[in-house]
């Protein structure tokens, strides 16, 4: 019986930003299986002032030695690796898009921010902006994309997924990132033929990712381990912590189709 490819993707981890979640994506990476990583945008978040740590460099030190196909989207957060487009470096190929027909199924994969309009495509402007977010974040230990992203989902100012879709329909399934809302969306074309729509999500708040094997395409969320007890001193100082990881739409952990 033929080994199943099962492929990983990923998308807005943001590393380098004050809220990314850089342990639990090395623990992502190291706990979950998979053949092919793909790196769907904004990986690197070089519009900011990113902050390496040693976790980032134990992130980049893994990647760099993962004996595995590794697929990396550019995105409007990481669009400094637009002149690599095309090419190879270690492990790692650089695209604008990734396409595979998997299960008798066209695959498409993108970042997203091709299909939002407005201030996202004057690059010099987002990057002042961006500059003062990092600030504000670091700061005030707020996420500000996150507010954002609500702010203009509810006046609409993003090209509803209808439109997206309208582009894409020759793909039986598309995948993309950039809003960092977990969501699924499936329904029955004029044509009689299932299609699906995936966001991954986001590594600031939702820790969510995509998997495709065992001809099913699943949204997860990830669960990192527990960490140990903690003694009766550190239990005082310790706050709790806020949780905003429910999805607006579709249902994690579920089979999208098969």
């Amino acid at each position: 019986m033929k080994k199943d490819y099962i492929r990983l993707v990923i998308s807005d981890l943001h590393i380098g930003s004050h809220n990314s979640k850089e342990e639990q994506i090395l623990e992502l990476l190291q706990t979950v299986e998979f053949d092919e990583l793909i790196l769907a945008g904004d990986i690197i978040d070089f519009i900011k002032v990113p902050t390496f740590t040693k976790m980032t460099a134990k992130i980049f030190s893994y990647l760099s030695k993962l004996d595995k196909k590794i697929t990396y989207i550019i995105g409007n957060h990481d669009i400094s690796f637009a002149s690599f487009t095309g090419q190879r470096l270690l492990n790692i190929e650089f695209t604008n898009h990734c396409e595979f027909v998997y299960g008798e199924k066209k695959y498409r994969i993108v970042h997203g921010h091709e299909f939002d309009s407005g201030l996202v495509h004057w690059p010099v402007f987002m990057n002042f902006v961006s500059i003062i977010q990092d600030w504000l974040e670091r700061t005030f230990a707020w996420k500000l994309a996150s507010w954002w992203v609500d702010r203009r989902l509810k006046k609409r100012k993003l090209r509803r997924i209808w439109d997206i879709l309208k582009w894409n329909k020759d793909a039986d399934v598309f995948i993309m990132g950039h809003t960092h809302v977990p969501e699924v969306v499936i329904w029955v074309d004029e044509n009689q033929k299932i299609k699906t729509y995936v966001n991954c999500g986001d590594w600031e708040s939702h820790m969510t990712y995509v998997i495709i094997k065992d001809n099913e395409l699943r949204l997860k969320k990830f669960k990192p381990s527990q960490p140990k007890p903690l003694g009766r001193e550190e239990q005082q100082s310790e706050s709790p912590s806020e949780s905003n990881s429910k999805p607006r739409q579709g249902i994690l952990d579920k089979p999208s189709h098969r």
